[in-house]
Protein backbone atom coordinates (compact mmCIF):
# COMPACT_ATOMS: atom_id res chain seq x y z
CA UNK A 1 0.00 0.00 0.00
CA UNK A 2 2.83 2.41 1.05
CA UNK A 3 4.65 1.71 -2.31
CA UNK A 4 1.40 2.10 -4.59
CA UNK A 5 0.87 6.02 -2.30
CA UNK A 6 4.71 6.96 -3.13
CA UNK A 7 4.17 6.09 -7.17
CA UNK A 8 0.88 8.09 -6.90
CA UNK A 9 2.06 10.97 -5.30
CA UNK A 10 4.79 10.84 -7.42
CA UNK A 11 3.20 10.71 -10.36
CA UNK A 12 1.30 13.90 -9.02
CA UNK A 13 4.46 15.95 -8.40
CA UNK A 14 6.02 14.94 -11.85
CA UNK A 15 2.21 16.24 -13.81
CA UNK A 16 2.44 19.30 -11.62
CA UNK A 17 6.07 19.78 -12.28
CA UNK A 18 5.40 19.45 -15.98
CA UNK A 19 2.37 21.63 -16.19
CA UNK A 20 4.53 24.76 -15.02
CA UNK A 21 7.04 23.97 -17.23
CA UNK A 22 4.90 24.67 -20.50
CA UNK A 23 5.65 28.19 -21.27
CA UNK A 24 3.41 29.40 -24.21
CA UNK A 25 2.44 32.45 -25.93
CA UNK A 26 -1.39 32.35 -25.03
CA UNK A 27 -1.99 35.44 -27.03
CA UNK A 28 -0.49 37.88 -29.51
CA UNK A 29 -3.09 40.75 -30.66
CA UNK A 30 -1.91 44.01 -32.41
CA UNK A 31 -3.82 47.15 -31.24
CA UNK A 32 -3.78 50.97 -32.01
CA UNK A 33 -3.06 51.62 -28.10
CA UNK A 34 0.07 50.69 -25.92
CA UNK A 35 -3.24 48.60 -23.52
CA UNK A 36 -4.57 46.55 -26.57
CA UNK A 37 -8.34 47.40 -25.50
CA UNK A 38 -8.59 48.27 -29.36
CA UNK A 39 -7.41 45.24 -31.21
CA UNK A 40 -7.32 46.44 -34.85
CA UNK A 41 -5.28 44.78 -38.04
CA UNK A 42 -5.92 48.01 -40.34
CA UNK A 43 -3.20 51.15 -39.59
CA UNK A 44 -2.31 54.20 -41.48
CA UNK A 45 0.86 55.49 -42.41
CA UNK A 46 2.02 57.69 -39.09
CA UNK A 47 -0.16 56.06 -36.47
CA UNK A 48 1.75 53.61 -34.12
CA UNK A 49 1.63 49.84 -34.50
CA UNK A 50 1.12 48.22 -30.73
CA UNK A 51 1.24 44.78 -30.03
CA UNK A 52 1.17 42.49 -26.81
CA UNK A 53 2.43 39.28 -26.74
CA UNK A 54 1.17 37.43 -23.27
CA UNK A 55 3.70 34.67 -22.15
CA UNK A 56 1.61 31.99 -19.95
CA UNK A 57 3.16 28.87 -17.95
CA UNK A 58 6.75 30.05 -17.66
CA UNK A 59 8.34 29.82 -14.50
CA UNK A 60 11.82 31.23 -15.45
CA UNK A 61 12.64 34.29 -17.77
CA UNK A 62 11.32 34.00 -21.82
CA UNK A 63 12.60 36.07 -24.54
CA UNK A 64 10.35 37.09 -27.00
CA UNK A 65 11.29 38.65 -30.40
CA UNK A 66 8.83 40.52 -32.47
CA UNK A 67 9.28 41.99 -35.87
CA UNK A 68 7.53 42.74 -38.92
CA UNK A 69 7.78 41.11 -42.08
CA UNK A 70 6.38 42.62 -46.15
CA UNK A 71 4.29 41.03 -48.35
CA UNK A 72 7.60 39.31 -50.03
CA UNK A 73 7.67 37.39 -46.07
CA UNK A 74 10.69 39.72 -46.01
CA UNK A 75 12.02 41.12 -42.83
CA UNK A 76 11.37 44.97 -42.84
CA UNK A 77 14.62 46.84 -41.55
CA UNK A 78 14.40 48.64 -38.31
CA UNK A 79 10.78 46.77 -36.60
CA UNK A 80 12.99 43.38 -34.63
CA UNK A 81 12.20 44.20 -31.31
CA UNK A 82 13.40 41.69 -28.17
CA UNK A 83 11.64 41.36 -24.83
CA UNK A 84 12.69 39.36 -21.93
CA UNK A 85 10.43 38.88 -19.41
CA UNK A 86 11.68 37.05 -15.76
CA UNK A 87 8.41 34.78 -15.96
CA UNK A 88 4.65 34.84 -17.52
CA UNK A 89 3.69 37.92 -18.46
CA UNK A 90 3.34 40.54 -21.28
CA UNK A 91 5.95 41.46 -24.09
CA UNK A 92 4.86 44.68 -25.15
CA UNK A 93 6.00 45.97 -28.91
CA UNK A 94 5.53 49.15 -30.67
CA UNK A 95 6.36 50.30 -33.57
CA UNK A 96 5.56 54.21 -35.42
CA UNK A 97 4.82 53.44 -38.98
CA UNK A 98 6.63 56.32 -40.97
CA UNK A 99 4.57 58.65 -42.74
CA UNK A 100 6.00 57.25 -46.49
CA UNK A 101 5.25 53.55 -45.49
CA UNK A 102 4.70 51.60 -48.42
CA UNK A 103 1.22 50.94 -47.95
CA UNK A 104 -0.12 46.64 -48.26
CA UNK A 105 -0.49 43.37 -46.49
CA UNK A 106 2.05 42.95 -43.46
CA UNK A 107 2.79 40.42 -41.14
CA UNK A 108 3.84 40.92 -37.13
CA UNK A 109 5.36 38.01 -35.81
CA UNK A 110 5.97 37.21 -31.82
CA UNK A 111 8.68 34.27 -31.48
CA UNK A 112 9.04 33.01 -27.38
CA UNK A 113 12.29 31.33 -26.59
CA UNK A 114 13.27 30.09 -23.10
CA UNK A 115 16.42 30.74 -21.27
CA UNK A 116 18.52 28.27 -23.13
CA UNK A 117 17.54 30.69 -26.11
CA UNK A 118 15.47 27.59 -28.20
CA UNK A 119 12.24 28.53 -30.15
CA UNK A 120 9.25 27.55 -27.84
CA UNK A 121 6.27 29.39 -29.83
CA UNK A 122 5.34 31.79 -32.37
CA UNK A 123 2.39 33.56 -32.92
CA UNK A 124 1.02 35.99 -35.90
CA UNK A 125 -1.42 38.63 -37.00
CA UNK A 126 -1.48 39.54 -40.19
CA UNK A 127 -2.19 43.38 -40.70
CA UNK A 128 -2.77 46.25 -43.89
CA UNK A 129 -1.25 49.14 -43.66
CA UNK A 130 -2.65 52.06 -45.66
CA UNK A 131 0.12 54.30 -46.95
CA UNK A 132 -0.20 57.91 -46.79
CA UNK A 133 -2.30 60.00 -49.55
CA UNK A 134 0.12 61.91 -52.08
CA UNK A 135 0.05 65.62 -51.37
CA UNK A 136 -1.75 67.60 -53.91
CA UNK A 137 0.09 69.16 -56.30
CA UNK A 138 1.73 72.53 -55.30
CA UNK A 139 1.46 75.68 -57.47
CA UNK A 140 4.84 76.48 -60.09
CA UNK A 141 4.82 80.12 -59.29
CA UNK A 142 7.38 80.38 -62.13
CA UNK A 143 4.46 79.51 -64.63
CA UNK A 144 2.82 82.29 -63.10
CA UNK A 145 5.53 84.64 -63.75
CA UNK A 146 6.11 83.58 -67.15
CA UNK A 147 2.54 83.98 -67.90
CA UNK A 148 2.64 87.56 -66.44
CA UNK A 149 6.04 88.68 -68.23
CA UNK A 150 4.90 87.44 -71.66
CA UNK A 151 1.51 89.33 -70.91
CA UNK A 152 3.92 92.41 -70.42
CA UNK A 153 5.71 92.00 -73.34
CA UNK A 154 2.36 92.13 -75.74
CA UNK A 155 1.61 95.02 -74.05
CA UNK A 156 4.87 96.56 -75.18
CA UNK A 157 4.31 96.06 -78.45
CA UNK A 158 1.19 97.67 -78.77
Amino acid sequence: MKTKLSIFLSLIVFAAACSFSTASLSSFKTSKDKDGKTEATTFKAGETLYANAIISGSMSKTTTRMYLHDEKNTLVPGTEVKVDLPSSGTAQYNLPLPAGVKGGKYTVFAEMMDEKGEKKDTKSVAITIEAAPAPPPSANKDEDSDDSASDDAKDDKK
